[in-house]
């Protein structure tokens, strides 16, 4: 009993310690424009600047390793990386060696160099938008510059301006390629959103994780059918809520045709509300907060009724109801990204749904095995899912009361 304290003592603190949000911040924006400019090619590029920063070797904030370009400053009971202004504005050949070595261009399949002119590092909750080619150029006010309140690193994007000389856009193939990222589990939430102006033309392409872009080879319906459904498959498996909620279900049924009914009820709800939520949301800022506080509050209620032996009880509707709930946190990935100039079609929200479903059916299948394990080997003193239900309503009695906290600031404005 004693390991088993501690392992649910590890995870609590674990999730407790991973935010108070679980969807809106999942895919964090790549946003690229290619555009010519006499006879050269201009990329205007925005990314989270830790992305450039952290090696292969990073291994977390709690390695306490140094980090390019910051100073390193103990807290309570963590540490933070402040940013170096100085450094940057001294070392700034440092800083576009980084760059460089980040990112990859070729010129009909021949690596090229290019030239970094320009720099903007900024707060990113203060950030100006960069969704369109106007107020991306609009951001670059010189070689260098800092907000004075981009402070802490991993809260800073990096707006860069880039010059390939001698390309066509229209006769030349670019390609641009990065793996920055690659080594951390973040990678499957950086969001590509490419932007190409050819001939008085705008092209836009919607990638995630791994950058591999061609201005002549665009990617087939194959391909974006496959990046949706991988995208709504490791979506699934990062909303700690939706997993959690996942196995309330999965224990508050009887048996296989009680729980295909549940899954069934809460899969059509979160499908509705991820493909038409663009039309249901609503523009107040509270909205959002709100949901979140909705799904979390979905959650506690559901591990009550567990705890008490009650969860069975419940039909269909309620799931069909909470599944709508749940599906605006998915829906929201699509709204966000498009704020920032990406383009989701009908086949892209077709097969990220068909991903979140495979991902919903690995987990019941994932604690079939594991429950049967669990009993075979390990014996409790009560059932398992009065573990399960008693775990999952510390963790969302503590996302009550964070969620909760947006919309009493929102209405004492």
């Amino acid at each position: 009993m004693k390991k088993i304290f501690a392992l649910f003592l590890t995870l609590t603190s674990s999730l407790l310690s991973s935010g108070a949000n679980a969807h809106f911040s999942h895919f964090e924006p790549r946003i690229i424009h290619l555009y010519e400019e006499n006879r050269d090619t201009i990329i205007l590029m925005r990314m989270p600047f830790p992305l450039v920063l952290l090696d292969d070797s990073w291994k977390g904030i709690d390695s306490e390793q140094k980090i390019p370009f910051t100073l390193r400053v103990s807290a309570e009971n963590t540490v933070e990386y402040l940013i170096n202004h100085h450094e940057v504005q001294e070392n700034l050949a440092g800083l576009k060696a980084l760059i460089q070595a980040g990112y990859r261009i070729n010129k009909n399949g021949q690596q090229q160099s290019y030239r970094v002119e320009a720099i903007n590092i900024f707060n990113s909750d203060t950030r100006k938008p960069f969704s369109s080619l106007d107020t991306a150029q609009s951001n670059f006010t010189g070689e260098i510059s800092i907000s004075a309140d981009a402070r802490s690193v991993f809260d800073a994007g990096l707006d860069i301006r880039l010059r390939l000389t001698d390309t066509s856009l229209i006769n030349d193939e670019i390609t641009i390629g990065s793996i920055l990222g690659d080594k951390f589990n973040a990678i499957n939430r950086l969001a590509n959103i490419i932007n190409l102006y050819r001939d008085g033309e705008k092209t836009s392409v919607t990638t995630v994780g791994i950058l591999d872009y061609s201005t002549t080879r665009q990617p087939s319906l194959a391909t974006k059918l496959i990046n949706g459904f991988n995208s709504g498959f490791s979506h699934i498996l990062i909303g700690t809520d939706h997993i959690l909620f996942i196995l309330l279900l999965f224990f508050s049924a009887t048996g296989f045709i009680r729980l295909l009914s549940l899954a069934t009820a809460f899969t059509i709800g979160h499908s509705f509300s991820l493909l038409f939520g663009n039309n249901l949301a609503i523009s107040s800022p509270a909205f959002t907060p709100g949901i979140e506080l909705l799904i979390a509050l979905t959650i506690c209620v559901t591990a009550i009724l567990l705890l008490f032996k009650k969860a069975q009880h419940i039909s269909t509707t309620p799931i069909l109801i909470i599944g709508v709930i749940h599906g605006f946190g998915f829906s929201f990935v699509f709204n966000e990204l498009a704020k920032e100039g990406s383009q989701t079609s009908i086949s892209n929200l077709i097969s990220f749904n068909i991903g979140i479903e495979a991902g919903q059916l690995f987990i019941y299948g994932l604690a079939f095995v594991l429950t049967a394990l669990v009993k075979k080997h390990l014996s409790f003193e009560k059932p398992l899912q009065y573990y399960v239900s008693v775990f999952t309503l510390v963790v969302s009695a503590y996302w009550i009361v964070t969620r909760s906290i947006p919309l009493i600031e929102y209405m004492q404005i």
